[in-house]
């Protein structure tokens, strides 16, 4: 099993679309709660940056989506560090259903944010070391195939 930080849900009725299953939406709702939940997993949780006034926002961000997911269905998000820097996390992860299948894939740039300025600033010492910890828990040196994909027509 991996040793990723794991992040888990599950699908809510609110959540549907019409087709019944999981809105496109939603899929970003819960790779938004699971980046919550990591962030918190390394020391910037809620009330620790009310509390330092540091924060970290989404700069950019890919979506597939690989298998519906209906209501009621336990998702599993694993998270991975992919790289950083002092001011940057280049994160993705992964969506899996209770069957283990892969649901939908995110990747994620993020930066660290002074509040007071609203400027990108490095990230506190704690919260680098975290990071650094994090970035040891590399399974093999594969990385995810969906990783820098983009969107196009593919012409013959």
């Amino acid at each position: 099993m991996s040793n990723f930080f794991n992040y888990q849900t599950t699908v809510q009725n609110e959540w549907l679309d019409y087709n019944n299953h999981m809105n496109d939406a939603e899929y970003n709702r819960v790779f938004s709660q699971a980046t919550d939940a990591w962030l918190a997993h390394i020391g910037l949780d809620v009330q620790t940056i009310k509390d330092i006034k540091y924060t970290v926002f989404t700069l950019e961000n890919h979506i597939t989506y690989q298998k519906e997911v209906p209501k009621n269905e336990t998702l599993n998000v694993s998270v991975q560090l992919i790289d950083f820097d002092q001011k940057r996390c280049h994160v993705f992860m992964n969506m899996f259903n209770s069957s283990n299948e892969l649901c939908s894939t995110y990747e994620v740039m993020l930066m660290g944010i002074d509040v007071e300025s609203g400027r990108p600033s490095a990230f506190p010492d704690n919260i680098i070391e975290q990071i650094k910890n994090e970035s040891v828990k590399k399974q093999d040196d594969s990385l995810p195939r969906e990783l820098g994909r983009q969107i196009g027509i593919k012409r013959k």
